[in-house]
This record gives C-alpha cells, structure tokens and sequence, in this order.
C-alpha cells in the first residue's frame, strides 16, 4: 500500500485521470529524445509519478495503448525488488488503470479507463470495436460511429467513460466564447450526457463556468481532475492536478462506486480539497474488538476478533447472530455499566448479558474463562483496555516502542476522561427523547464538559455549609455569654463591698496572724509530742536477765561482773531520757505562758476581734463568707478571660455570617455557571441544525420537575403537603409554593424568554419561607410547617441545604419534521420515531470520541433513516469513528460505511464476512441479510444496475 494505512476497509487513494506517455505522439519533448540517452523509459515514468505521491494512474494515450504492457512489466521488475529488498530509490506502490484518450466522432475526447488487470490488447480491442480511423497514438482522426455508442461499447468492454478536460479544447462542454453556450452540438452534447454510463467529467479546474446544458439536464456527474502531463514540465506535471477517490482497494469496481458517490461523499478534486487530510484519524478511536471465551462467541482455540476502520464502521447480521454481544464487550472493557438504570429496558438487557450462565437454561453471555480486550488509539497511542471475568491480571496495557510490544501501564484507570467512548442502545436513545429530562441533561453535560461547573458548584455548597456549620457551633458556645455577664456583674458588687471599706487590708491581717497563730500552737503541740515519745522511750529501756544456769558463780565470776556494769549503764540511761522527758515538758510549758503573756499575742487577739467585728459588718451587707475575697478576685479574673473569648468568638460569628453570605452568592454564581455552560454547547452545536434545536431554559419552568425537586431537597414524601407545595385545582389557579414561585415568575416574563434574574428572586422569596417555617413561624399549613420544624430541629443542617437549593434545569426541544430546518414544532408534539430521530441528530451533531450505536433505526421509518440519520453519519465519520449496529441497509449502504462486519450464527456467533461496499461477496450479504437491501442500493447508485 502506498500511503501507510494499516486498517481495513476503504480508504482515500490519490487517482491522477488523465496521464500520457511517449506513446502519443503530441509529446514533442519526448518524442525529441527516444533513441538517446535520455529517452524516457516506463520505469522513469512510473518514478515520476511515484515521487508525485499518486497511488493509482490512469494511463490514457492518444488513442493507443502501446505503452500499457511496457509499464506494467517494469512495475512487476520493480516490485519483485522491493519486495526481495532492494526496492529502486524512489520506489512506492503504485496501481495502473490502463485506458485511453479516444478521440469521438463531433471533435471531443473522450477517456475510457479499464480494470487494472486490462492490456495493451484491452485497448487495441476497444479502439476497433470504436472503428477509430485516425493514427494510433495521435489525434488526427475520430470514431466512424458516435459518440453514444463509443460509451456504450466502452461499457460492453468493460470500462468507464469519462469525457476529458470538458471545457477547454476539444472538451464535450466547450463553451462560446461570454456564453454559456456548448460550441458542439447540443443534442449531441445531451446524447452523450444521458447515456447510462457517464458516471464523470473530467474538468481542468473546478471553478469552470458551467453550461446551460447540465442546468437543463439536471444530471449529477462527479467531477475528477487529472494532470494531462504530456512532459514533466510546465504546470501540467505529476501532482498537479489529481482526484481522492475512496475505495478499499483501487479496482475499476471501486472507481465506479465512488463515481456514483460523487463529491465529497466518495470523490474530492486536488483544487476543492484544501486542508483535507485523509489519513489523519480522530484522537481516539477503537483499532479492534478481541472476545474470547464467551458463552455464545470466541469459544474454541481462536478468539473472535473484529478489526475496525478508524471511520464508519456498520454490524450486521440476522437476530441472535451476536451483534449486542459486541456493545456490550464495549461496554465491559470501557467499565461503563453504570451508565444504564437497572430498570431500563436497555440495562435489563444487559444485565442478562452480564451474568455467568451456571446452566444451559440460566440467562448470561458470559462464562468464568471469559476475556475481552479492546485496543484502542489515543493520541497516538495504542493501548489495550483488558476485562476479565475473573477480575485478574491488568486493566490497560501500553505499546511499548523500545520492545516492540505491550506492557502495563503505569495507570490502570479506565475512566471517561482518558478513554472517551459514548455507547447507546435504541432503548437508551429512546429514553432521551422522553418525559423526564435527566437522562438528556447527562448526556449534554458530559460532552459540553460541565465538570469543572458542576465541580465549582458542589465545591461553593460544601464550603458554604461548612460556613454555616461553623457557625451553629459558635451559636452554642455563645449561648452562656450573657450568664457569664451577669455573674461577672455580680462578682464585681460584692469585690466593691470589700474594697470600698478597706476590708481588704484588715482581712489580709487577720489571715495573716491567724495562719501565725495556728503555726505556734503546732510548734507547742510538736515539743509535747517529742516529751511523751521521750517518756516512751525511757520505759523501753531496760537490760535483758541473763539465761539460768548458764553462767558459774565462780568460774565466770569475771563476766559476770562485766554484764553487772553493762546493765548498770541502761539502768543510768534510761535515768537520763526519763529525766530530759521531763525537762522539755516543763520547759514548754513555762515558754506557753511566756507566750500567752507576751505583747504578741495581745495583736494577735485585737486582729482576731477586728475580723469578728468585720464579719458581722459584713453579714448586715449580704456576704457570709469574708474570706471569700480572694476567691471572688480569681472568678473575676476568669469571668474577664472567658468574656473575651466570647467576645472574640462573636466577631468571628459576624465575621462567618458575612463569610457565609458571601459563600451562598458564590453558590448561585456556580450553579449559573452550569446554566451557560448548557447553554453555551447546545448554541455551538445545533447552530443551524436541520434536524432539531434544543433550547436551555434555567431552573427549568415545569411545575412537576421543580416539586419532585423540592420535595427531594426537603425529604418530603410523594403525596404529602400538596396543598402546600404543589396542586392543580379545576377551574382554578394551582396553588402552593411552586405555584407562587411560576406566578411570580410569569409576571415579568415574556413567552420563550426566561428571565432568570427574575427567577433566583422569586426563587430566594420562597426559600427565606421555607427557612422561617424551619425555626417555627407559621408561613404554611399547620402539618406542613411541623413537619418543617421538626427537621429542623432533627438536621441543623436543613434550612443550610434549603438555600441552597436549586432547581435543575429544563430543556425545550423542537425537531423539524421535513428535516428542512424548517417548521420546527415541540417534541411533545412528536412520535415516537420523530422523537428518536431528534435525539439521534442530537448525539449525531456533537462530539470527537467514538460513538457506538445499536439499532438507532428501530423508532424510525426509512423517511427518517434516509434523510436525517445518513446524512450526519456521512458528515460526522470525518471527525469521530462510528461503530453502528443495524438492520436498516440504508445506514450502511448510503451511510458509506468504510468498513462491514457480517455476523452469523453456527453453533456460536463468529465473523463470517468482513470488507466494504466495494466487494460484489459484500454486496450480496447486504441484499440478503437485510430486508430492503437492494432497494437502498438502487437509492445510492440509480445507475448501478445488476450488478450490486
């Protein structure tokens, strides 16, 4: 392949459609140098076109063929080197459409391009069958028969005609000159235009004027381009002017397939294509699906593996054929099964899926042994999102250039944000396009990336309730600050008492000699205390009897006499403590009475008098204890500090209900912020939209959703309250808070313009209601407003979330029902196939990751399919790559899927054709497999005939 592209299915070739070689004779430089040197020869001219960048030529000679055999031989030589190895330099593949430049009966030329197995002989065949009279080679005569039927014998021999550079000299479409005239004749020009095989024109620029002719016709011809080099100088050289042409391989099937196409779709001219880049992929995208080991696909020795193209790529297969079983792989390798409510249909059906089967009738797809892996393409980057069903082993694997392989990735996360993948089942898209909004508000948020919104929202509500938070617990502390005030108060009289009279100094006195008085008595009792443990003692001492019988008279006479004197001793002692006994007694008592006598005591006694006299003064003032001063100075000192820090604590409390006001604003900007966001993509997006508008309306205008919103926020059961809340009266208003709130509101609004400022103030007014029931005024009904006290009361937190609640927002979506952008009228107004296929636009309108539809089409008639759902998938497989899964052929076919997987069923699900549009094989299946499938053919290509 010449341009490295290593996916399969079809892709873009650059096709030059009109070359010459030395074989046609008005190549006078050419022509100057065979026989010398430099003469041309076929591998130089293949090199020339190789170095161009041109994958597939179309050699069209003046009339002859001559060179064909010759080029395609030294293209053989060529590659049988390259691929021994040794490639010649400057060497790429290159595809060679033989044809020819047949100069046509009327004085135009015309181009008849073959198959790429077609020969020299192919184009000396046509050339005779055409009864060309003039000289091969050159220009110097034209077909006996016309040019009607050179098409026609064109086509029986097998090739494509295409008139060649149609305005300039010679071209069909030549125009007089200020005129939109045909030089030739008109009703030639028409015959030759009607025939059923003129698939294109051939036109040397593209800005041309064109002739009345075509206007009148109204036929549609794809416009190619081609060089028309004749040297390999001047302007009209290789890679001058060219054609990408789509196809998965360059075949004359595949050129004519594109030609039906036409622009844009399948051809794009080198002069109309800038900035086309047809080889860049999306960002992301899904280079193959591998599952092993499931109950009803991959079993056995080789797993079932669907390669796919980085653009459109389309499932299809009979029911039970394993179709799902591959959106739901998808959504196991990508971990997005909480992306379905387990009660929808959709979630349901993938529950039964997700489940191992323990026995031959148990539900599940899956078994214990079963893997999947999914590689995947992100910025360049391969990577494989492994799932088992065992849980073991790796998540995502990295290619690893170094090796040559996959290793593990540093990070096994498999998230949104670095895998991006958006997965919908008909049932999922169904529910979009229903009552309740959510389901579409999730799918607008992730791809308008409201996150860091939603993030900054949720971040405001969490400080602003710390705030208030905060702010309760200082409440509580701050609560004795008033206690704490008056018994300051009250310490402070008393100490005043004290200090007024100069008690202070004469109960210091008092205490002071008191404490004297006390110390002396203790010393007194202290030296009687030591005289009686004296006199203890005294008894204590006295000497031990020797044992009877142990000691002789006479022999031990000498000790005996020793002991005698020893006992003498302790007999002395015990004299002596008893005696000192004495002595300390009766000295302390005289030094008492010296004590009792002395002037001393006369102070201590008039200290003692003045305090008694103090004590009942003071009993008259209302202060029992005088010694309490002290006491009352410390509390004084501990009340002062206390106050303080209450006073400090209630400056930080004035300070957090400024921080908390502060707070609750910037709650409201944040949730505003999540509004214009919204807003902002669905502008961006749907900008010009045929199909649909979805308009944002801020907190939304629907009574129901702003109650069932409420009534979550609150905790307040279905049901209860209605006449407080929410209630529709017959013959009357609503009433209730919601009520209030819309009426308010529908007083400075005008119909389709939401006046949101108007709303958050009408919203703030029932909220401060809501907020003074909570602490127990009477806003509401009786029941009601218990019920909101007692929450109060039960969550201090309740009024905090009450304020900052909000509304979500409500959408009004409008579809247009021709698909026209025209006549838009309310979804509500919808069926359901129009609902779908207003949802579907939506999904098909926004996004760069890989979409993954099954069954979009089952809501929708083929009115729908063929003029909404074909028309973006065409548009949106530029940017991201599609995998859809249908039954509906007009998806496939005239959606112009780059690449088909048909699935079958026997004994297990499994592949059994893969390719493109372009395989005959490929052709038959869709017509077989899909229920109007030659009917969306025949819509694609009118003049295909039998032959799809």
């Amino acid at each position: 392949m010449s341009q490295p592209w290593p996916y399969p299915g079809a892709r873009w070739w650059k096709f030059d459609f009109h070359t010459h070689t030395p074989a046609s004779k008005d190549t006078s430089a050419w022509q100057a140098a065979i026989g010398t040197p430099v003469e041309l020869t076929p591998q130089k001219w293949l090199l020339k076109y190789m170095a161009a960048g041109i994958d597939c030529v179309a050699v069209t000679d003046h009339n002859t063929g001559e060179w064909i055999d010759s080029l395609k031989a030294a293209y053989a030589q060529m590659k049988r080197e390259a691929d021994a190895g040794t490639p010649p330099d400057g060497f790429r593949e290159l595809h060679l459409f033989p044809g020819v430049e047949i100069s046509v009966q009327g004085g135009f030329h015309l181009l008849a391009i073959f198959d790429p197995s077609a020969t020299s002989q192919t184009i000396s065949d046509l050339l005779a069958r055409v009864d060309y009279q003039g000289t091969r080679g050159d220009s110097d005569g034209v077909t006996r028969i016309g040019a009607a039927q050179v098409v026609e014998r064109i086509l029986a021999a097998g090739g494509l005609a295409i008139p060649a550079h149609v305005e300039g000299d010679k071209g069909l479409l030549q125009v007089e000159p200020g005129t939109r005239k045909c030089v030739m004749d008109a009703n030639t020009v028409k015959a030759v235009l009607q025939e059923p095989g003129i698939l294109a024109l051939e036109w040397t620029a593209s800005s041309s004027p064109v002739p009345m002719v075509l206007d009148e016709l109204k036929l549609r011809f794809a416009s190619v381009a081609g060089s028309d080099c004749h040297s390999f100088q001047g302007t009209a050289v290789p890679g001058s002017r060219y054609t990408w042409i789509k196809m998965a391989r360059p075949s004359l099937v595949g050129l004519r397939l594109a030609l039906l196409d036409g622009q844009e779709v399948s051809v794009k001219r080198s002069d109309e294509s800038n900035g086309f880049a047809p080889f860049n992929t999306p960002e992301h995208f899904i280079e193959s699906i591998e599952i092993r080991d499931a109950r009803y696909m991959g079993r056995g020795r080789t797993s079932a593996s669907l390669p796919l193209n980085p653009y459109f790529n389309a499932l299809i297969g009979g029911r039970g054929t394993g179709k799902s079983t591959i959106v739901h792989a998808l959504r196991l390798a990508y971990r997005r099964e909480k992306e379905l409510s387990s009660s929808s249909e959709a979630g349901q059906t993938f529950k039964r899926f997700n489940q191992v089967a323990r026995s031959r009738n148990d539900e599940g797809g899956l078994r214990a042994e079963t893997s999947l892996c999914v590689q995947v393409q992100r910025d360049g980057m391969p990577y494989r999102l492994i799932w088992r069903q065992d849980g073991q082993g790796h998540a995502v694997e990295e290619w690893d250039a170094a090796t040559g392989s996959f290793k593990p990735s540093a990070s096994q996360a498999v998230t949104e944000q670095r895998f991006p993948v958006r997965l919908f089942s008909q049932g999922q898209i169904a529910a979009l396009a229903g009552d309740s909004q959510q389901a579409l508000l999730k799918v607008i948020d992730d791809a308008a990336s409201t996150q860091s919104q939603q993030a900054a929202f949720e971040e405001a509500k969490r400080a602003f309730l710390a705030a208030r938070a905060q702010m309760r617990e200082l409440d509580g502390k701050l609560q004795g600050r008033e206690a704490l005030t008056l018994a300051l108060q009250d310490i402070q009289r008393k100490l005043a008492r004290f200090e007024g009279a100069d008690h202070a100094a004469l109960l210091k006195n008092y205490q002071r000699t008191n404490r004297q008085s006390r110390e002396l008595e203790r010393q007194f009792e202290a030296s009687a205390e030591l005289a009686t443990r004296l006199k203890a003692l005294a008894d204590d001492l006295l000497a031990e009897d020797l044992p009877e019988g142990l000691f002789d008279t006479v022999e031990d006479g000498p000790a005996l006499s020793i002991v005698q004197a020893l006992h003498a001793a302790i007999a002395k002692a015990q004299q002596d403590v008893e005696r000192a006994a004495n002595v300390l007694q009766e000295r302390g008592q005289v030094l008492r009475g010296e004590l009792e006598a002395s002037p001393w005591l006369a102070r201590i006694d008039a200290a003692k008098t003045a305090y008694e006299q103090l004590k009942a003064d003071l009993q008259q003032q209302g202060v029992s204890d005088p010694s309490e001063y002290g006491r009352l100075v410390q509390e004084k000192q501990r009340l002062e500090i206390e106050l303080k820090k209450l006073e400090a604590l209630q400056k930080q409390h004035t300070e957090l209900r400024e921080k908390a006001k502060s707070l609750l604003e910037q709650v409201q900007s944040a949730r505003r912020a999540i509004s214009a966001q919204r807003s902002a993509f669905l502008q961006a997006t749907l900008q010009g939209n045929p199909f649909v508008r979805i308009e944002l309306i801020p907190y939304s205008r629907d009574a129901q959703s702003i109650e069932r919103s409420l009534r979550e926020v609150l905790g307040a059961a279905e049901g209860r309250y209605v006449d407080d809340l929410y209630q529709e009266q017959e013959g009357a208003s609503p009433k209730g808070l919601v009520a209030d709130l819309l009426g308010t509101v529908d007083l400075v609004e005008q119909p389709g313009v939401w006046d949101t400022a108007a709303f958050e103030q009408a919203l703030l007014t029932q909220k401060k209601r809501l907020s003074q029931a909570g602490r127990g005024q009477a806003e509401f009904g009786g029941w009601f407003n218990k019920f909101l006290k007692a929450e109060a009361d039960k969550r201090p937190e309740f009024i905090d979330h009450i304020l900052c609640w909000f509304p979500e927002d409500g959408l009004q979506v409008e579809y247009s029902r021709k698909g026209d952008g025209r006549d838009f009228q309310s979804i509500g107004q919808a069926s359901a196939g129009q609902r779908a296929a207003a949802m579907l636009a939506f999904l098909l309108a926004h996004g760069n990751e890989p979409l993954v539809l099954d069954q979009p089409e089952d809501d929708l008639d083929n009115h729908l399919i063929y003029g909404l759902v074909v028309q973006q998938i065409r548009s949106n497989k530029l940017r991201r790559q599609l995998i859809i899964v249908t039954h509906n052929p007009n998806i496939v076919v005239n959606g112009d899927a780059e690449l088909i997987h048909v699935l079958d069923f026997n004994h297990q699900c499994h592949v059994k054709q893969t390719g493109s549009l372009q395989d005959q094989a490929m052709r038959r299946e869709v017509c077989q497999v899909m229920e109007g499938g030659e009917e969306a053919f025949e819509r694609r290509y009118q003049r295909l005939g039998k032959e799809a």
